[in-house]
C-alpha cells in the first residue's frame, strides 16, 4: 500500500525469460529463466534502499524491469500512485526524466567521439528541454560543478579518452543529474573503479542526496558498500528477496543463512577483531525450473525437514525487518 512517503512501490513483480526448446527436444514444454520471481518492496521519498546479492540472483534485471526498459512478465510498479506500466509513450517520455539509472561500467556508456559537454547535455536535447546553446552550454556547467569536476570549463571540452575511470563516472552521473530527477537507481557504480576513488564516488554521492533530496536505488554485490550508501537493506538470492529490513538491523541481526553468510565475510577494519566466517559450499544454481523447497538449500548449513518441499515466504520477525526462511 503506498502513502503519499513512498514514492515508488514494485508489486509482485515477476520478468521470466522463456528459454527455446532444442531442436531435438522431445520436452516442447518452454522453460524460464526466473530472473524476478515475485518481489515486492517500496521505496520512501529522499531515502536510500540497497539491494545486495551474489552475481545472477536478478538485481539487474529487477532494475530495468522497473524502469520499464524490459516488459514484465507480471506485477506493477507504482510511482507516485501510478501504475508504470500503463503508461503510454508520451507518459513513460515524461516518466524518464524523473528516474535515472547509473550504469556500472562508463566506457560503454559514454561515446568517445563526443566532448563532455554533449555527452552530459544528450539528455537535454533528446527530451527538447534545451532553450538554445548558451543555456545548455551553462546547466552542463552547473552539472560538472555538482559533481566536483572543476574548472568545469576544462572538463567540458575533454573526450573521454582524457579522463580516468572516476571522472568518467561522475560525468555519467552529471548526465543523470541534469534532467534533475527524484529516483536515481545505481547499479553497482563503483565497482568498475579503484578502490582508492570508490570512496570518492560514493560520497559524492551522498552529498548529492541530501543537497538535492533525491530517492535511491542502490545495486551491490557487497554488503560494506550497500552499509556505506543505504539505509534499508533488501537481500536476494535467485530471483527472490531471502530478507530485507533496515540496514543496521539486518547487519547486526541477521536471519536467513544467505544473510548469515554474507554478512560474516564484511570486511573489519580493527585487525584486532575476530569473526567466524561462513564459506558457502558451490554455486549459485540456475533459475531455470526449480526444484520444489527453499531456492537455497542446496547450499544450505541449516536446511530442515520444510524447507525441501515447499518454498518459505516473507514474514515480519521486527519490525520492518522480514525473511523468507523457516529456520529463525
Amino acid at each position: 500500500m503506498t502513502t503519499n512517503d513512498t514514492i515508488l512501490s514494485v508489486q509482485d513483480l515477476r520478468k521470466w525469460f522463456t528459454l527455446r526448446a532444442g531442436l531435438f527436444s522431445f520436452n516442447r514444454q518452454p522453460s524460464y529463466v526466473k530472473a524476478v520471481d515475485g518481489v515486492s518492496f517500496d521505496v520512501p521519498r529522499s531515502g536510500s534502499i540497497a539491494i545486495a546479492g551474489e552475481s545472477g540472483c536478478g538485481k539487474t534485471t529487477l532494475a530495468r524491469t522497473i524502469l520499464r526498459l524490459v516488459e514484465p512478465t507480471s506485477g506493477s510498479v507504482l510511482y507516485n500512485g501510478e501504475n508504470i506500466y500503463e503508461m503510454n509513450r508520451l507518459e513513460l517520455s515524461e516518466l524518464r526524466l524523473k528516474m535515472q539509472l547509473i550504469f556500472q561500467n562508463p566506457f560503454e556508456v559514454l561515446d568517445p567521439r563526443h566532448t563532455v559537454v554533449d555527452l552530459v547535455g544528450e539528455g537535454l536535447v533528446i527530451h527538447g528541454l534545451q532553450e538554445n546553446d548558451e543555456v545548455l552550454h551553462d546547466r552542463v556547467i552547473s552539472a560538472l560543478e555538482d559533481v566536483r569536476l572543476i574548472p568545469a570549463e576544462d572538463f567540458a571540452t575533454r573526450y573521454t579518452h582524457e579522463l580516468s575511470g572516476g571522472q568518467l563516472q561522475r560525468i555519467a552521473i552529471a548526465r543523470s543529474l541534469i534532467l534533475k530527477p527524484e529516483l536515481i537507481i545505481a547499479d553497482e557504480p563503483v565497482s568498475m573503479l579503484d578502490a582508492s576513488i570508490r570512496t570518492e564516488v560514493m560520497n559524492l554521492m551522498t552529498d548529492l542526496q541530501k543537497e538535492k533530496e533525491l530517492t535511491y536505488i542502490f545495486i551491490t554485490h557487497d554488503l560494506a558498500q550497500a552499509r556505506y550508501i543505504g539505509d534499508y537493506l533488501i537481500i536476494m538470492y535467485l530471483g527472490r528477496i531471502a530478507e530485507m529490513g533496515p540496514m543496521e538491523d539486518v547487519i547486526q541481526a541477521p536471519q536467513h543463512p544467505y544473510t548469515k553468510a554474507l554478512v560474516s565475510n564484511i570486511p573489519i577494519p580493527d585487525p584486532t577483531v575476530e569473526r567466524d566466517r561462513i564459506m558457502l559450499e558451490g554455486e549459485t544454481p540456475t533459475p531455470v525450473d526449480l526444484p520444489p523447497g527453499c531456492r537455497f538449500k542446496p547450499r544450505c548449513q541449516e536446511i530442515g525437514v520444510y524447507c525441501k518441499e515447499d518454498e518459505p515466504i516473507l514474514h515480519e520477525v521486527a519490525s520492518g525487518h522480514w525473511v523468507a526462511c523457516y529456520i529463525e
